[in-house]
């Protein structure tokens, strides 16, 4: 009889200490995030444009729109474009998925463009290249900006007929 009610205490405070560490653990890590990580970082000092678009064939022959971004770092860390922010391409409501192979020469385009770090007080223009669903259809851009959040979205329409 006194080993069952050991066994009870002895689960009954495990299954305690899992419900207080479950919801002491998050907020002990938020705090120590806003109070040894809140310094001047990049990504409160960059601002993203959509800047212009331009057309390619992959090599499969998918059609391909490559995208630049203009990244101003006004901050003093290096940071990346693709750090900065989260893009999406839309045609017709429909995502675009963006294209992570390396194009033919003729498209000019720079795989790890996005990820190239860029020191403090620089503008770098940075591109991202998409796989189109039709040929002819407006593409929607979409920027959720991370430095600006006095407006946190942009977004630009660019026509491709």
């Amino acid at each position: 009889m006194k080993k069952s009610y050991i066994a009870l205490i002895v689960a009954v405070a495990i299954f305690a200490n899992i419900l207080i560490l479950s919801f002491l653990l998050p907020m002990i890590g938020y705090w120590f995030g806003l109070v040894f990580f809140s310094s001047d970082t990049s990504y409160n000092n960059a601002e993203i444009e959509i800047v212009d678009y331009r057309l390619c064939e992959g090599k499969d022959g998918e059609d391909i729109i490559v995208v630049k971004y203009l990244l101003k770092n006004n901050g003093k860390d290096p940071t990346a474009l693709g750090y900065e922010g989260n893009f999406y391409a839309y045609q017709e409501g429909i995502g675009l998925v963006e294209c992570y192979e390396e194009l033919p020469k003729e498209c000019n385009y720079d795989l790890d463009d996005q990820y190239k770090n860029i020191k403090g007080g620089v503008e770098y223009y940075a591109e991202i290249a998409y796989v189109l669903e039709f040929s002819d259809k407006d593409v929607e851009i979409l920027v959720e900006d991370y430095g600006d959040f006095s407006d946190r979205k942009k977004e630009k329409v660019f026509q491709l007929q």
